[in-house]
């Protein structure tokens, strides 16, 4: 039993990456060491913005930094600030949780459809009276489906809208 969790979990994070690169996510990371001293002052001491998969492949280098700068200041507190974003809309907060929210809908219209295809499979091969049309089940789902498809199309929807509305703004 908890080998299908985990086996589900999988899934799901492989669903949710398809949905990322259908919308075309530039998934980037800012990074900013600062410095705390006695005073509670703080100073940027170094950054970085860098695409995601850089960062995870040179991790070792932002933690070679930070260990350096604390040897620099010793008595003061050395901390490192990661700030994940889409590259296209920006580090706008209100942008990332309508990113996620969409490819969310999208990773759950994906799930459900493989779902139904894998129950229409397994029916078709071993139910001699199965009818797409008539069983109760499969038309539940495609229902679900439906809402799940038009959640899609709402949060695609406000995510434009508020890029449209950013957009007039700065112009």
């Amino acid at each position: 039993m908890r080998q299908e969790s985990a086996d589900d979990f999988i899934q799901m994070a492989k669903d949710f990456a398809k949905a990322e690169r259908e919308l075309g996510v530039q998934k980037w990371v800012s990074i900013s060491i600062e410095r705390v001293d006695k005073n509670r002052n703080r100073e940027q001491i170094f950054s970085y913005d860098l695409p995601r998969e850089v960062y995870e492949r040179w991790e070792w280098v932002v933690n070679w930094r930070r260990a350096k700068l604390v040897c620099k200041y010793p008595k003061d507190h050395v901390n490192c600030y990661f700030s994940f974003y889409d590259k296209r809309l920006g580090n706008n907060p209100k942008f990332i949780s309508d990113l996620k929210t969409l490819a969310s809908a999208k990773a759950q219209v994906t799930k459900v459809q493989r779902k139904i295809d894998e129950y229409i499979v397994y029916n078709k091969a071993n139910n001699l009276f199965f009818d797409e049309d008539t069983d109760e089940d499969l038309l539940k789902a495609r229902e679900k489906l439906a809402i799940k498809m038009a959640n899609v199309q709402a949060a695609e929807d406000r995510l434009k809208q508020k890029i449209k509305q950013v957009k007039e703004k700065t112009v």
